[in-house]
């Protein structure tokens, strides 16, 4: 994370995270140090009530085009985030199948690391 904030410093970029990011990584141990560090270089996005109905319709659009169900709760809501910051957007990921599913269509653009 800390070498994504000095590339997105260097090229005058934001790194910006869902606060439901921080639920997924964070786990209440002394690991937790390490998280909150990492977090100082984001702009941690609040999950508003926009962007909850927009994750909604992404979740809902993107399980109707799975064979098996899934919840995409979580990325759905790091989809909407994505949309909802500055553009261009690109969304850093180590499982991109099911975001690039949710953001299909948009300008937003998946790349996994």
């Amino acid at each position: 994370m800390l070498v994504w904030a000095l590339v997105a410093r260097r090229t005058d970029s934001a790194l910006y995270a869902s606060a439901v990011t921080l639920a997924e990584v964070a786990d209440g141990t002394a690991r937790d140090a390490n998280v909150r560090r990492a977090a100082k270089a984001l702009r941690v996005q609040p999950v508003t009530t926009e962007i909850g109905y927009a994750a909604g319709r992404l979740r809902f659009g993107a399980a109707r085009s799975r064979r098996k169900p899934r919840d995409l709760t979580v990325d759905a809501v790091v989809a909407a985030t994505a949309l909802a910051v500055p553009g261009p957007a690109v969304v850093l990921t180590s499982d991109g199948a099911d975001l690039r599913l949710l953001l299909e269509g948009t300008a937003v653009r998946v790349e996994a690391i």
